[in-house]
């Protein structure tokens, strides 16, 4: 991220901090949609992303595009992130998606849905991950928006909260060709950033029971000295251990990584043996 982005970002969650307590699911949603048509617009993006252009023609133009389909909050702040210096016009479309993400937080911790939308969340990319042909539906280009809303629906019907679904249908509709599960895995984490813990993918052959996940989320926490969530994942194929991933870090303790070491060792010592 370039450092007049960063510096746009971080202003645009300054001055959104305080709309936070009052702020809705509206709101959130006017902010993928105006993401959404910036996005798909090349002279839009173009236009309002650009730093020579002037503030109030840009003003201008945000209005007119969009103050017959917009929330008036969403409006007046949708100006104020326009006038922003952005580095590109895709850092101006991820700005809007990554605040209507904050702001749906927003509205779920004030409702206490913040754990089970991180649940929710979680449990939906593990379906996708699970599933190529959902994997290949949700991904279609072909497939029109309302196409990919409709089966969202149908998914998340009576499994997710209005909160996480509106977080899933933005991830399909909004991939714009990135992989819908690290899309989602993207807004969950942004939900923990903001909820001001990390979440730890714990990956293992068979399911941890609670006494188990319970140490090990205590060992974590005293490790990283903050809150943390724990995300289970189930992959056979690591045939024991546990792999623990912590933001960028990795821990592997699987046993399939010790049987590679092994490996790696043994033809280690055996070139060394015919070189002898």
């Amino acid at each position: 991220m370039a450092s007049s982005t960063r510096q746009a970002l971080q202003q645009a969650k300054a001055e959104l901090q305080p709309m936070l307590g009052s702020v809705d699911l509206s709101f959130a949603t006017d902010l993928f949609a105006i993401a959404g048509a910036v996005a798909s617009s090349a002279q839009l993006r173009s236009i309002l992303s650009d730093p020579s252009a002037e503030v109030n023609a840009k003003s201008e133009l945000v209005v007119k595009v969009f103050g017959k389909h917009v929330g008036s909050s969403a409006l007046e702040f949708a100006k104020s992130l326009t006038a922003k210096r952005w580095s590109r016009g895709s850092d101006l479309v991820a700005g809007f998606e990554e605040l209507g993400v904050i702001a749906v937080a927003a509205v779920a911790d004030k409702a206490g849905d913040l754990g089970s939308i991180e649940a929710g969340l979680f449990a939906f990319v593990q379906a996708i991950e699970s599933d190529s042909e959902l994997q290949m539906a949700l991904g279609n280009k072909a497939a029109s928006d309302e196409a990919k809303t409709s089966l969202v629906n149908k998914l998340v019907a009576g499994k997710l909260s209005e909160s996480a679904g509106i977080l899933v249908r933005q991830a399909v509709i909004g991939a714009r060709g990135r992989r819908v599960s690290q899309v989602i895995e993207n807004f969950g984490k942004l939900v923990s950033g903001y909820a001001e813990r990390l979440v730890a993918t714990v990956t293992v052959a068979k399911p941890l029971d609670s006494t188990q996940l319970d140490r090990l989320q205590a060992t974590l926490t005293k490790t990283y000295g903050q809150s943390l969530r724990l995300n289970q994942r189930i992959d056979e194929s690591i045939i024991g251990g546990v792999k623990v991933q912590v933001g960028e870090e990795i821990i592997d303790g699987s046993v399939a990584s010790r049987l590679i070491n092994l490996k790696q060792q043994l033809l280690k010592a055996a070139a060394t043996i015919n070189r002898g």
